[in-house]
């Protein structure tokens, strides 16, 4: 593995021609099931805060797509193994035009394998794969959120980032437990809240991850349902939702594959749409988009006060 650093010079040593106009925001978007597929710039209309937009380019499924894998499993082999079968059959059918490279979350982030097109060097090392340290994506997912963005905003490439985690809450080396500070006083608030400290760190994460363009999909293998783990994982959900993204939680082994297969699709279908800013606008943009009685999903909200 390689740190860290080294991976966003050599992926812009390799990305598409910059996009221009930095006063632009990038939409996730996708033609809901069964819909027409057929959208194209030109038939794509947007407004931003109710006033039209202009519509500088859209990337769809068969334009270049850059993927970003990190895996955060520490936990049970039986779930383990079947995550990582499914994801050496989905990287395996990726088109052509998709570049894919593997990163570790665990006890930080590092590098395993740079982006490539080479599927059997991916599925290689996807079943190297050890299994150990502490779970690692609270501690990891603003910087590969980070970097996403920034090729986002540099390449005429789709981007996104793919977690799969089993991570439980207590499994992080911080202890976001709240553990009760005055067992002699009933009104002491970590008593009445114990999932404040999860709540408290999701909350500054959705503030970044607000301000940033590339979507975030999740497959958690190992849904728990107790109390702290579901404020963790409801956590999980918002991040993803807040970028445009997707997530999906396993209750049991036997939907693994089908989950990370169908977040392949999910991925791999959706459009990148560049719009216009105008020459003022406010902290937070409204996205309304619209296509000749369409039925698209997109990111409706984006922060830019961070411009």
């Amino acid at each position: 593995m390689r740190p860290l650093g080294l991976l966003l010079p050599f992926l812009l040593l390799g990305a598409a021609p910059p996009v221009a106009n930095e006063k632009t925001i990038h939409v996730p978007l996708w033609v809901a099931a069964g819909g027409d597929s057929g959208l194209t710039a030109a038939n794509v209309s947007a407004k931003l805060e109710g006033r039209p937009a202009t519509v500088r380019s859209l990337l769809g499924p068969d334009d270049p797509l850059l993927l970003l894998i990190v895996t955060d499993m520490v936990g049970d082999v039986s779930a383990i193994a079947p995550a990582k079968q499914a994801l050496i059959g989905a990287v395996r059918q990726l088109p052509a035009a998709a570049h894919a490279g593997l990163l570790r979350a665990q006890d930080g982030l590092s590098v395993v394998l740079d982006p490539t097109t080479d599927r059997e060097a991916l599925a290689a090392a996807i079943e190297a794969m050890t299994i150990s340290g502490n779970a690692g994506m609270l501690n990891t997912v603003e910087t590969i959120a980070r970097i996403a963005d920034g090729i986002l905003r540099k390449s005429a490439v789709r981007v996104a980032v793919l977690y799969v985690t089993d991570s439980d809450i207590r499994n992080y080396r911080e202890d976001y437990t709240n553990p009760v500070i005055n067992y002699s006083d009933p009104h002491d608030m970590s008593r009445r809240f114990p999932e404040g400290l999860i709540r408290e760190k999701i909350s500054k994460l959705d503030g970044v991850l607000a301000r940033l363009e590339a979507p975030l999909f999740v497959v958690h293998l190992d849904y728990r349902s107790e109390t702290l783990n579901e404020a963790y994982q409801v956590g999980l959900k918002q991040l993803a939702a807040t970028t445009g993204g997707a997530s999906a939680f396993c209750r049991s082994n036997a939907e693994i594959p089908g989950a990370i297969e169908e977040m392949f699709r999910t991925i791999l279908t959706h459009y990148r749409l560049d719009l216009q800013l105008p020459a003022r606008y406010p902290k937070i943009v409204k996205v309304e988009l619209s296509s000749d009685g369409r039925n698209l999903n997109y990111r409706t909200e984006f922060r830019l006060d961070g411009r």
